[in-house]
């Protein structure tokens, strides 16, 4: 090697045409006009849209490591230079991340392929992949400003102040949160939308749970939100809609450095990230940024112009409500934990209903057209009404009772248990018009209610059950299909579970793969050797140390009456000048097609079995026939109606060979609430006859399926 090159002094000729048509450029001509970063001493070759870091000489070839950004991902590959060639190496990566997020996978690809070519210790190679990222996350800014996502340079202004709102609108608005059915009017807002706008249709859990998130993020309780699902099920709309009532800056991309250099965080509450892929989970800068966390701290080399030394500089990135999108099957066990998992509805009934919005369009349109609506009134009027709500500090008097909602054999309870806080107090701050209210030790408080809880575990309950356990909807529906595959032939493996799901090779694989991670199965080769199966197929068998049980407390479990003596009581002995009155009803979602959203929010009492049995009919629900006082009767004929049913841990069920109502029975078993005899046939009697339902559980009963 050259003296010069020993000295860190580029010497070969500029790079030729075919490195210019991959995006690179030749070195700057005045290296000091501006300052041009050097790594080991060696200038950075630039271009528009990438660079690339010297590495090493071998045997009369320079080899550099490039980084392009092409559209949303980037393209990063290895260059061979001499003094009289110059060309790309033959390896080319695409991901989401450049060469400064870490990635295990792909910087092993780089190191292998390298050290094939040209011989060099794969240490060596890993040693440098490592301090290419360190240098890039310091000096990205100064290296390449245009890699910088362009929506995190477009400084959000500042919303409107509270204050600046008129009296009398402001007085409009408090009568709005002071509607004992808010949650209705929220569901209607987040319908009555323009069709190019974005709306969202049934998704009950999904949407208020977010809200509820969103909202907390506005009065300064933060939370991580991902929406899980299949690829267009409307992941992205939800979030879309949401987030938009909201302060909210969305980004395609969000790396590290965009954090450290972004200003104007303190002009948002959410920050939304549009779609996460699997790898992207594991990434720190997006995993610390939950309240338990403190935040994202980052530090940065800078130079100090004054004494010419580097300096540790050291950023806090303020704790933010973050909320995005992903289709992955499992999620990175540390970012998960900090999390609320918000399955997307993918029943077909959820699609029957989007299309038919879908091919409305045109009449919505000449209905907007006419002025006979107001698509968007609602939704901005709901935004305008989220400015004046106020920071408490919320009080819940009935914390000891919720100790047995958690197992205390799960550590993750321990961070879980906040979540369903957490929504209690979001709950509370949204209906504060309408919650007991003072000033303690110069502090300002706010009572949660009854009530709080009951949007916690009522509508939020699917959502806290994905969260704790992992489960979403696809994975519940493929347990009984692998089992029932073992049950037949004995074991299962990626292709017959591909073949019975109607699925890719891939997504068999990842549902066989979270199973086992979570011991639901296990590969044996025992029976892989029994059954004469040769080559690399894995072949699983059930488990006997877990199955899937519903880790939230049953809901005919929580004795309401007691909950509301509890707030009253707490009322009186702290706050003993409040004059407020604690409510007795409840308004709760139900599926209903006559109207024009299919959801209507009905009055509930506090002491009625309604409110006892209740689940929401978003994921099942029936179509509706006028039969209800025929069906009225027949429930008056059926003896211990209020038995509880549930399935029997182990039951050998085939599930190949079930009937229609079979099915429908084990699906309301599946769910997430408590059922009585009563509450099953009030799910089903709109498909089945009631002795039809009552005789399936006799006799799957009979079969030792159920008790």
């Amino acid at each position: 090697m050259s003296e010069e090159r020993m000295n860190g002094v580029y010497s070969g000729n500029p790079p030729n045409d075919s490195v210019l048509d991959n995006g690179l450029a030749k070195l700057p001509e005045k290296l000091n006009s501006p300052p041009v970063p050097h790594f080991r001493g060696k200038p950075v070759q630039q271009a528009g849209d990438g660079f690339s870091l010297f590495f090493k000489e071998v045997n009369g070839y320079e080899y550099w490591l490039s980084e392009e950004k092409r559209g949303s991902f980037y393209l990063v590959q290895w260059l061979e230079l001499t003094d009289s060639e110059s060309r790309r190496f033959h390896r080319k990566i695409s991901n989401r991340n450049g060469l400064d997020v870490e990635n295990k996978k792909r910087d092993v690809s780089l190191t292998n392929y390298l050290h094939d070519k040209t011989g060099v210790e794969k240490a060596e190679i890993s040693q440098y992949l490592e301090e290419v990222g360190i240098f890039i996350g310091e000096n990205r800014l100064e290296l390449s400003p245009v890699f910088e996502e362009p929506e995190l340079h477009e400084k959000i202004p500042p919303e409107k102040e509270a204050d600046d709102i008129p009296e009398e609108k402001r007085k409009e608005l408090i009568q709005l949160l002071k509607r004992p059915d808010l949650l209705s009017f929220i569901d209607e807002a987040l319908y009555e939308r323009s069709p190019d706008d974005g709306f969202i249709i049934g998704e009950v859990e999904s949407k208020h749970t977010l809200n509820f998130n969103c909202l907390g993020a506005r009065l300064g309780l933060s939370t991580i939100n991902t929406l899980k699902g299949d690829s267009s099920i409307g992941k992205t709309n939800t979030a879309n809609v949401v987030t938009g009532l909201h302060r909210t800056k969305k980004v395609g991309s969000l790396s590290d450095t965009a954090l450290k250099y972004a200003d104007d965080l303190e002009n948002i509450d959410i920050l939304y990230i549009q779609e996460t892929l699997e790898e992207e989970f594991k990434n720190k800068e997006t995993r610390l940024m939950s309240a338990d966390d403190g935040g994202f701290i980052a530090e940065t080399t800078v130079k100090n112009p004054k004494t010419g030394q580097f300096e540790v500089q050291q950023t806090t990135i303020p704790v933010k409500t973050l909320v995005t999108t992903t289709t992955a099957i499992e999620l990175d066990p540390e970012f998960a934990s900090r999390n609320f998992i918000i399955p997307v509805d993918d029943s077909e009934e959820q699609t029957e209903r989007i299309l038919g919005e879908n091919f409305r369009s045109t009449e919505k349109k000449l209905q907007e057209l006419k002025g006979e609506i107001d698509f968007n009134h609602k939704y901005e009027l709901l935004r305008e009404s989220y400015k004046i709500l106020n920071p408490y500090l919320v009080l819940i008097p009935y914390e000891t009772d919720l100790m047995d909602i958690f197992p205390t054999s799960n550590p993750r309870a321990r961070r879980d248990s906040k979540k369903l806080m957490q929504l209690i107090k979001e709950s509370a701050l949204l209906f504060q018009y309408q919650r007991c209210t003072a000033e303690l030790h110069e502090k300002h408080v706010l009572v949660a209610s009854w009530v709080d809880l009951a949007h916690a575990i009522l509508l939020s309950g699917p959502i806290m059950e994905a969260t704790i356990t992992g489960f979403d909807r696809r994975l519940l529906e493929s347990l009984p299909i692998i089992y029932g595959i073992i049950d037949e032939t004995g074991y299962v493996t990626t292709r017959s579970l591909q073949k019975e799901l109607r699925k890719s090779s891939k997504y068999a694989w990842q549902i066989l793969n979270f199973f086992e991670d979570n011991s639901y199965i296990c590969h044996d080769n025992e029976t892989k050797r029994e059954y004469g199966i040769k080559g690399k197929t894995k072949v699983y068998v059930k488990t006997e140390s877990n199955k899937y049980k519903s880790l939230i407390l049953d809901i005919g479990n929580i004795d309401w009456i007691k909950i509301k003596n509890k707030e009253e009581k707490f009322i009186k002995t702290q706050i003993p000048n409040s004059s407020h009155t604690v409510i007795d009803e409840i308004y709760l979602p139900r599926y209903d097609p006559s109207v024009p959203n299919h959801v209507v929010y009905n009055k509930v009492s506090l002491s009625s079995e309604e409110l006892r049995n209740y689940r929401t009919n978003g994921r099942h629900e029936a179509k509706i026939h006028n039969k209800q006082s025929e069906n009225l009767i027949e429930d008056n004929r059926i003896e211990n109606r209020d038995k509880v049913v549930k399935q029997v841990d182990g039951a050998d069920i085939d599930y190949r060979n079930l009937t229609i109502i079979e099915k429908a029975v084990l699906t309301e078993l599946a769910s997430f609430s408590k059922h009585s005899i009563r509450s099953i046939i009030k799910e089903l009697k709109d498909r089945f006859h009631t002795d039809e339902i009552m005789s399936t559980i006799t006799h799957m009963e009979g079969k030792g399926w159920l008790q």
